[in-house]
């Protein structure tokens, strides 16, 4: 009989949604249920998983139910602040993040992948690409060959990122949007939806359109 890793979900919104049923069709962890911080949720279920409680929880979860391991079911548009803060919290609880990768994405064995990474239905990451810690690559989106993809990043739904681009931590690469190739693009920096990014984009900047130009930032 297989024993299978216990497992808590952080987070029950749409996005935790798309992964738990990722998860449900695999079959290789045991998800003991999850948590979220919306007071409205608790008690609720989500593909029949019970959403206990709120982070506070996570301490009782983790003695009374041998929790080994977490996902982060928590999305993100603008700011990666709070992904990041909630992922480094649960490890430092001594919980190992899981990758979640759907079975129709295409990964080359020649790509590297971080820790607590998910790769959505349709993704698709090239040779030589190298993905950080706790990165969303979303349904469709395209990481090409040689990419360097920092941690805490969300590559959004459609997003395509041409050969040897860079993407700095903590920096949202907006649904549908085109990067070409060799752009370095900053910590933090948000890249609007449909925008194509021609230049280089600078830490903390937003920029927007086609071609893209700062709307926030320098």
């Amino acid at each position: 009989m297989q024993i299978r890793t216990q497992t808590v979900g952080i987070g029950a919104g749409g996005h935790a949604k798309v992964l738990l049923d990722i998860l449900l069709e695999q079959g290789q962890y045991s998800v003991i249920g999850l948590l979220d911080f919306d007071p409205g949720m608790w008690g609720n279920s989500l593909f029949g998983g019970s959403i206990l409680g709120g982070d506070a929880e996570l301490d009782t979860l983790i003695a009374d139910k041998n929790i080994t391991a977490f996902f982060l079911g928590v999305g993100a548009v603008k700011s990666l602040k709070h992904r990041r803060k909630l992922y480094e919290d649960a490890i430092s609880k001594g919980l190992v993040p899981i990758n979640i990768i759907h079975p129709s994405a295409q990964i080359s064995s020649r790509a590297l992948l971080g820790s607590g990474v998910s790769v959505m239905a349709g993704a698709i990451i090239n040779a030589s690409s190298r993905i950080g810690e706790n990165v969303i690559i979303n349904t469709g989106a395209i990481v090409e060959h040689d990419c360097l993809i920092g941690s805490h990043v969300h590559i959004a739904t459609g997003a395509r990122l041409a050969g040897n681009v860079e993407v700095g931590d903590e920096s949202m690469i907006g649904a549908g949007s085109v990067i070409r190739q060799g752009i370095k693009i900053g910590n933090r920096a948000v890249i609007g939806a449909g925008a194509v990014v021609v230049k280089n984009v600078t830490d903390d900047c937003l920029v927007v359109g086609n071609p893209a130009r700062v709307l926030i930032g320098k």
